[in-house]
């Protein structure tokens, strides 16, 4: 009798036991699954497109501000960006331009294409004696670059802008010379409107520009093409809308072709008509993060008062971190935490910068795709930033 009440109680005794260890797994229901703080003291780096360097700039001080650690990016051009994402010096690329099939293949892993910010693409001038407006179509901007109209007072553009000079004065066209992804917008546009220009330079990111007889010239970067087309009468050329801004250049309204049938809309670039050129074209059939996104176009929306050279632009991540610039979990774990930011909390920053965000469908999808990034072959730990 007293051997079997012995062995009961120590049943008893390891059943406790095992309970409140959880050795038999009773405890797992309760079991804290929250994520760990996150890291703090990671670099980040990246490099990229022009366009996007005023939200880039902000968005650096503040992700730094929140979280301790740091971004540092180089807006050498949209082309050098991919390049470098490529090359494995960067953890990040930005920019305009999808990735083509050329550009996939040198990849070293898969990468994901994630819209972060829009805006509009500026056409600004400098035309002696004469402040505007300026009113073009995307064919008459064609025939411009490919020197089909070579002065200012052309009967093309004197029909549709009665105060412009009357005296011939040469067009001085001015374009990137690097790789830029706002020359693949206008380029988009271009060959969108003009047949001459779509069988000739097509859509590029670094396009072989036509030889005319006009004056021509190449800046490289955003700031120095717009600081050319200030200091150089009876020029053309084509800025981010921040640089047009903070240049105090003039901007030429361009026609939206939807228009044409009530008159025709010449419309000047605003974050409000960029928003709704983006907002307008997210309803068509865009793939999945790891997918083709060669053929997406956001000119000539489709919206009556809609501006036409309307862009997204986006981040190129590889989906196996392992393959970036000096990896490691946690700083996989900091670029995820970075990615996420710029898509919550970041975009409040973007119109008071002249910047559109992308549609939260978008975004929404954006988020999703963080969940396929991974480290050494496994999905990378969350995290919670300290608030």
């Amino acid at each position: 009798m007293y051997a079997v009440i012995g062995a009961i109680l120590v049943v008893i005794v390891l059943v406790a036991v095992g309970a409140t260890t959880n050795w038999y797994g009773l405890g797992a229901s309760s079991k804290s699954t929250s994520p760990g703080a996150c890291v703090t003291g990671e670099t980040l780096y990246g490099a990229g497109a022009n366009f996007v360097l005023a939200l880039m700039s902000n968005w650096e001080a503040s992700y730094t501000s929140a979280t301790k650690n740091m971004v540092n990016y180089n807006p050498d051009g949209a082309g050098a960006g991919i390049t470098s994402l490529s090359e494995k010096t960067v953890d990040f690329a930005a920019t305009d331009e999808p990735l083509n099939a050329s550009q996939v293949h040198s990849m070293p892993g898969t990468t994901l294409t994630l819209p972060f910010t829009g805006g509009a693409v500026a056409i600004v001038y400098n035309i002696h004696g004469y402040s505007g407006p300026l009113n073009l179509t995307g064919a008459i901007l064609a025939n411009i670059y490919l020197g089909k109209i070579s002065n200012w007072s052309d009967p093309s553009l004197t029909a549709i802008n009665p105060g412009l000079p009357s005296s011939a004065q040469p067009i001085t066209t001015v374009h990137r010379i690097d790789g830029a992804g706002t020359t693949y917008v206008l380029t988009n546009l271009l060959s969108d409107d003009s047949t001459a220009w779509a069988s000739g330079p097509g859509t590029s990111i670094l396009p072989t520009w036509p030889s005319t007889p006009n004056p021509q010239a190449a800046e490289k970067g955003n700031s120095a093409l717009a600081k050319f087309v200030a200091s150089t009468p009876n020029t053309i050329g084509y800025v981010d809308l921040a640089d047009a801004k903070s240049n105090s250049l003039n901007i030429a309204a361009i026609q939206n072709p939807y228009g044409q049938a009530n008159g025709g809309h010449y419309i000047v670039p605003t974050v409000a008509n960029a928003q709704a050129a983006i907002n307008n074209l997210s309803g068509q059939t865009l793939p999945a993060a790891t997918g083709d996104w060669s053929n997406v176009s956001w000119v000539n929306s489709p919206g009556t008062y809609d501006y036409p050279l309307a862009t997204l632009s986006y981040f190129m991540v590889f989906e196996n971190a392992s393959l970036g610039l000096s990896p490691s979990l946690a700083k996989t774990q900091a670029m995820i935490q970075w990615l996420e930011w710029t898509f919550t909390t970041g975009q409040s920053a973007s119109a008071g910068l002249y910047y559109a965000s992308p549609p939260a469908n978008l975004l929404a999808q954006d988020e999703n795709a963080l969940s396929e990034i991974t480290y050494d072959g496994a999905s990378v730990p969350g995290c919670t930033t300290a608030s």
